[in-house]
């Protein structure tokens, strides 16, 4: 009789923690059916997908995407600030978060989920959140080089400045900082480490060899690794995800290179709060934390997802504090219009 009423209990037992676990996941993911999310995504669509997929099968939301490059998705939210279209900025350098913050552009909005990430990795204020770090990488296409380099004893790049040897000269490609968070990091970090005049000089030198600027930073990563190019110039991660699908790119992270994060935020006086609201939360989620590197292979901020295959160099480079995400934003206008001149 002991032993049946010890088992009765272990049954109710497992049930009530059953039935509070599904309660816990009904606040978690609330009912969203017959709404419909906005998301200004930019990032690679395909990375965005999965995240969104996953929403929708928790919480039965349904979902448009419109992808731009971060400098395009930032001017198009500018635009819109007085009747937004859309309810969440996904993806894009912080920098670009940080300019919406000091626009009034997006609002605070504190996820449970981000107790899970360290505070390095969110804004202190609750207005933006990181979802995986970036890094500033050289990437090489390895048949080329062994083909056309390596024979005629010239050096492969391993800095920035070793990029401006003339040998180059046709065989660069960068993104446009004007409208890929990727090229404007790029920009930002060469003056946050140069100094303005020193990194105007050396993005002028860089020009000569530089054969093609592209409006996105994942561009640059594609033509590299199917041999258009030989050099790329962007983050490690869009290089890693080129070379997951089976080009053959070599990818060098010069020292104390620059990074940033790439991060979600909600748009202020957006369509639909709640919905808003609860995609963010999932986007912090372990879940989405996997599906994410899986894709990007980038880096998560958060702690309990591990590193991708490839990208554990950056655990190095994090240890550099000198890339200032908010100095980045402050000092954009000035930058922009100071490469307009070397570069019109």
């Amino acid at each position: 009789m002991k032993a049946y009423k010890f088992t009765v209990f272990i049954l109710l037992l497992f049930c009530f923690t059953l039935l509070t676990a599904c309660n816990k996941n009904q606040g978690v993911y609330p009912n969203l059916q017959g709404e419909k999310i906005l998301v200004y995504v930019a990032f690679h669509e395909d990375e965005a997908k999965p995240l969104l997929e996953g929403f929708k099968q928790k919480t039965g939301c349904e979902y448009s995407i419109l992808r731009f490059p971060t400098g395009e998705a930032l001017a198009r939210v500018m635009e819109e600030k007085k009747d937004p279209k859309a309810d969440v900025f996904l993806g894009g350098t912080v920098d670009a978060h940080e300019s919406m913050k000091r626009e009034g552009i997006i609002e605070k909005y504190i996820s449970k989920n981000a107790s899970s990430i360290p505070e390095r990795y969110k804004d202190k204020d609750g207005y933006w959140t990181g979802l995986y770090i970036e890094a500033l990488s050289i990437g090489i296409n390895k048949e080329r080089w062994e083909a056309e380099f390596k024979s005629k004893g010239i050096k492969q790049p391993e800095s920035f400045e070793d990029l401006l040897n003339p040998a180059f000269k046709g065989e660069i490609i960068i993104p446009d900082p004007k409208t890929s968070g990727t090229g404007y990091t790029f920009v930002s970090y060469l003056v946050q480490s140069m100094g303005k005049e020193k990194a105007l000089e050396y993005i002028g030198k860089l020009n000569r060899n530089v054969a093609q600027v592209t409006a996105n930073g994942f561009t640059p990563a594609q033509k590299v690794g199917i041999g258009e190019y030989l050099i790329a110039v962007n983050f490690i991660n869009q290089q890693l995800i080129v070379k997951k699908s089976g080009f053959n790119i070599q990818s060098k992270i010069p020292k104390d290179v620059g990074w940033t994060l790439c991060a979600v935020s909600k748009i202020k006086n957006g369509p639909d709060s709640k919905a808003a609201n609860a995609f963010i939360d999932y986007c912090l989620t372990l879940e989405a934390g996997n599906a994410l590197k899986n894709f990007s292979m980038a880096m998560s901020t958060r702690e309990d997802v591990s590193i991708p295959e490839g990208g554990q160099k950056l655990k190095d480079i994090l240890s550099n504090e000198k890339y200032d995400f908010k100095k980045a934003a402050i000092d954009k206008k000035d930058m922009l219009d100071a490469l307009e001149k070397i570069n019109p």
